[in-house]
């Protein structure tokens, strides 16, 4: 075997080498996406879970009652506090709506913070009123986004929260 075979042996060894070196980097960069993809959905349902406990424990929780109740008769201080709670659950949907986007965040991800805007805040008229204070300090790609989530989604009408959730329970039982 004459030393330019060996060369040629040699060359094929490393370029299988390289070949085989690509692979591996290609299969470890695509896990480190997986792994990116998951820490960010991870993060935005964590922030909803602290959002939701927020509402839970504060005094928030009763004006969201009484919303869903039909009450209309707020005080300044109650319209604000429903009206930041409003501004909280819409900025994490627009992170939400923007990372998924970028094809950082999964569509399930997203579509359950849209549904979570449509069916717990938006379909009430006092949100809707609220939300016309809110859409010019929202960004405008954004608050189209919610504009045609409005004129999709129909008004609630008052509900009894106990009521419907007797009903359900009779359902079951």
């Amino acid at each position: 075997m004459s030393f330019s075979d060996l060369a040629s042996i040699g060359s094929f060894v490393s370029a299988s080498a390289v070949l085989v070196s690509l692979i591996y980097l290609a299969i470890q960069v695509r896990q480190a996406e997986k792994n990116q993809r998951a820490v960010l959905n991870q993060g935005y349902i964590t922030r909803v879970t602290d959002y939701l406990r927020w509402y839970a424990e504060s005094p928030i929780n009763e004006l969201r009652a009484r919303v869903m109740a039909g009450d209309i008769s707020f005080t300044a201080e109650e319209l604000l506090r429903l009206q930041l709670a409003l501004r909280v659950t819409l900025l994490s949907a627009q992170d939400a709506y923007l990372q998924h986007k970028a094809g950082l965040v999964d569509a399930m991800t997203l579509d359950n913070s849209m549904r979570s805007i449509r069916i717990t805040w938006l379909n009430f008229p006092v949100y809707r009123a609220l939300w016309q204070q809110q859409a010019p300090t929202i960004a405008p790609e954004f608050a189209a986004v919610i504009e045609t989530m409005l004129r999709e989604t129909p008004v609630t009408k008052p509900s009894d929260m106990v009521s419907l959730f007797r009903a359900d329970l009779a359902k079951i039982a």
